[in-house]
């Protein structure tokens, strides 16, 4: 199944939520920005679905620059979300999701709901200074 995957860029995440984070917390662990992201983009997501879908997420990108891709299954669904007033988004295409992908949300038109994988666990992303593989910023399962 293709689904539409939404780019944004990792400093415009961070300069658009870092407000989120509190005052001396780990932007590195923290993922206080991340939420603020999520909720925002549920909010749209559930107001433009003209029928169910699943998002999920996944990093993409090198030392030189990462991106949050968000995937919408199936397309249709979410063709009409405008992402903007969540984060400006640095790309987008329609192509199937990446098998590593991690549950963010399933929604339907008026509702959404953060995403649990099988054992009732969340995901979030941490928007901070790069930790993980080669830079990468990671994701934190939240049980």
């Amino acid at each position: 199944m293709t689904a539409r995957i939404v780019l944004f860029a990792l400093e415009d995440l961070r300069a658009r939520h870092a407000s989120a984070l509190p005052p001396g917390a780990d932007p590195r662990h923290d993922t206080a920005p991340f939420r603020r992201f999520r909720a925002a983009l549920l909010d749209l997501a559930a107001a433009a679905a003209t029928g169910p879908a699943e998002l999920s997420m996944w990093w993409e990108g090198t030392y030189n620059g990462y991106v949050l891709a968000v995937a919408a299954e199936p397309a249709e669904a979410l063709e009409a979300l405008d992402p903007s007033p969540a984060c400006p988004p640095d790309g987008e295409r329609v192509a199937p999701p990446r098998a590593d992908r991690y549950p963010l949300a399933r929604v339907e038109p008026g509702r959404a709901a953060v995403a649990r994988d099988p054992d009732g666990a969340t995901y979030e992303a941490p928007f901070g200074s790069a930790s993980g593989h080669f830079g990468a910023p990671g994701m934190r399962r939240i049980p």
